[in-house]
């Protein structure tokens, strides 16, 4: 169990980070191609799908395995008030498992969309420069399987009666 937490632990972080990257360089990108477009009026090619098939996609996706482990999704609580300490682990752990089930679900599926992505070869055309997007289709059978492993390694801390798992070493 302590390897599959590391394993875990270091996947959730590893991607989180290169969800905060594809921030940073949305963040220079854009303000280069401002830059060049007011100073020198020149724009950088395909900033715009930069942007919406690269940078958003990682910003987005990547990091959903951090915030599983660290449970930060949008949680609605108004039924544990009234429910005592075992229907709350136990609501818990029904959580973790439909989750668990809906990220499986949702990997399976956008695989089988990235292979055939794959498969073609499928690039969008920008100021007569051609720029692949297939490799874009992998990010989210990669962040939702992580998810999925990651709502796994959190049902022994709840059936243990662990009401959280530990949040990522270095994180919290």
């Amino acid at each position: 169990m302590a390897a599959l937490y590391r394993l875990t632990n270091r996947a959730a972080v590893g991607l989180a980070m290169l969800g905060t990257l594809g921030i940073l360089l949305m963040v220079v990108h854009i303000t280069l191609d401002v830059i060049l477009r007011s100073t020198l009026s020149v724009s950088l090619p395909a900033t715009v799908e930069l942007v919406t098939r690269y940078y958003l996609i990682a910003m987005a996706l990547l990091p959903l395995g951090w915030v599983e482990w660290c449970r930060e999704m949008i949680a609605v609580e108004a039924l544990e008030g009234p429910m005592g300490p075992r229907l709350v682990r136990l609501s818990d752990v029904l959580v973790a498992l439909l989750s668990a089930g809906i990220y499986a679900v949702l990997a399976v599926a956008t695989w089988g969309k990235a292979m055939e992505q794959f498969a073609i070869g499928s690039y969008v055309m920008s100021l007569n420069v051609s720029i692949p997007v297939w490799p874009t289709y992998f990010v989210l059978p990669l962040a939702f399987a992580l998810a999925t492993l990651v709502c796994v390694a959190r049902l022994p801390f709840l059936l243990g009666g662990v009401t959280a798992s530990p949040a990522p070493q270095g994180e919290r």
